[in-house]
Formats: C-alpha cells, structure tokens, sequence
C-alpha cells in the first residue's frame, strides 16, 4: 500500500443550478419543487508516513525550517512578514507561474507543541479575494514508532454563495508536495548521518 493516504471529507460534485421543477413521477402532491442545496464548505485531508521520529519531522513543520524545504520546489518564495515562526508569524507565500494565485499572506493562528499541530489562516489575497471567508491549513504529526511518523495536512474553507464555484480552486495537491519534500530531506539527512564517519 502506498504510503500516502488521501481523505476527502468536503463534497466536490455541487449542484449549482437555477430552480427547476421535480417531474411529476406519480407523487400525490406534484407542485412540490426540488430543493436544491449548495455547499460553501469543506475539508480535505492527506497524510504520508515519515520514516522518521514525529520530534524531526515536528522541528520542520513547527517551526521556519519549512521554507528552507519547500523553496524554491514547491514555492517560488516564501517571506516572513513578522515574527519568528510562532503564533502570529505573517508569511507572504509567492508562487510560481500557473497557480491559482500569484501570492498570498498567510498567518499562523495555532501552535500545539505537546500535540505537534499548527494552525495557519490566509490571511489576505489569494482565497480570500475570490469569495472565500475562510480557508485554513492545519499540519499535524503523529508518532508511528521510534523511527516513523505520520504528517498530516488538513484544509478547512468556506465560502460565499455566490462564489461556490471558485471551490475549484481548492487543492491539496501543493501541501501533498510539501509533505513529500519534508521526507524526503529527512530521508537524506538520515542516510548522511549513517555514512558520516565517527571522528
């Protein structure tokens, strides 16, 4: 089984239409309409093991770090705006050509360290200029063994009625990146530190 699990939890199949009638099909009352209802909100989930202990992979997701591992693969930039990495850090996230967004602000709402979990809204631009009200990024680790972990992303929105189209923007696709660069330099730094000779 591949070692990364992907969960949706949010409906993606949104039934964005005028009103219409419901056809007839025997029903004693037949001047009933459909009722049609659409979805602003969701959440997706992913996770991948990390074969490497939660407190190394906690010391990147938790802190700065993460831009050093993310940039320049996955974004073209990352700035920090204010702060030093903890609860009410502001980063301006730049992307690469082809993105939904050139940029947005993001601001970290929540940081666990007992639980290895951090909370980070959007905090202007991006979502938030297309109908968005909210749209948060939550990053969990989880022990597995000694050696091994699961890192977690959650993506929590929602949106206005009259913008539920733009949930199409929506992906989680950039932090499954992001979860795979992580292991991986952790991989690399864990095969560096078996074949660095002991002085």
């Amino acid at each position: 089984m591949s070692p990364l699990k992907v969960l949706v939890y949010g409906l993606f199949i949104f039934t964005y239409a005028v009103a219409c009638k419901a056809q007839p099909h025997n029903l004693a009352d037949q001047s009933e309409q459909a009722a049609i209802k659409v979805i602003t909100s969701g959440e997706l989930s992913a996770e991948m093991e990390v074969k490497a202990p939660a407190r190394e992979a906690w010391d990147i997701f938790g802190t700065l770090k993460l831009i050093d591992v993310v940039v320049p693969s996955i974004f073209k930039e990352i700035k920090v705006l204010e702060g030093d990495g903890g609860v009410g850090t502001i980063l301006d996230l730049i992307f690469y050509p082809g993105a939904p967004f050139s940029s947005y602000e993001e601001r970290i709402h929540k940081v666990d360290e007992r639980k290895m979990s951090k909370e980070i809204d959007v905090y202007r631009g991006g979502f938030l200029e297309v109908g968005f009200n909210m749209f948060r990024i939550r990053w969990d680790v989880e022990p597995k063994s000694k050696t091994s972990c699961i890192t977690k992303v959650t993506l929590e929105f929602d949106v206005k009625e009259d913008s539920v189209a733009n949930i199409s923007y929506v992906s989680i696709q950039p932090f499954i990146g992001m979860m795979k660069a992580v292991s991986n330099y952790l991989a690399k730094n864990q095969r560096s530190l078996q074949h660095t000779p002991n002085v």
